[in-house]
C-alpha cells in the first residue's frame, strides 16, 4: 500500500491534467457565443473548483506526516451539538 506522500504525485498530475483542460475551456469561451458561452462558462467554474481541491489534497498528502493538521479533509474535528435537556 502506498504512503500518502507517495500519492502526492499523482494528485500533482492529475492537477496538471485539469490545468491543461482548464486553458483549453477558456479558449473554447473566447471563441464560443450564446448558450455555449453559458455551458463553457459552467465547464470552466468545475474546473477551477477541482483543481483548487486537487491542489489542497496534494498538499495535504504531501505534508502529512509533517504538517499540523487543520482537519480540512478529515471527520476528526466534528463534534456533536449538545441538546439541552428540557
Amino acid at each position: 500500500m502506498a504512503k500518502l506522500w507517495e500519492l502526492s504525485g499523482q494528485y500533482r498530475d492529475a492537477a496538471i491534467r485539469l490545468r491543461v483542460g482548464l486553458d483549453a475551456a477558456r479558449r473554447r469561451l473566447e471563441q464560443a457565443e450564446g448558450v455555449d458561452r453559458h455551458q463553457i462558462s459552467r465547464e470552466i467554474a468545475l474546473l477551477q473548483q477541482m483543481l483548487t481541491e486537487m491542489r489542497d489534497l496534494r498538499r495535504l498528502a504531501e505534508e502529512y506526516y509533517t504538517r499540523p493538521r487543520n482537519w480540512k479533509y478529515t471527520t476528526v474535528g466534528l463534534v456533536a451539538p449538545r441538546i439541552e435537556q428540557p
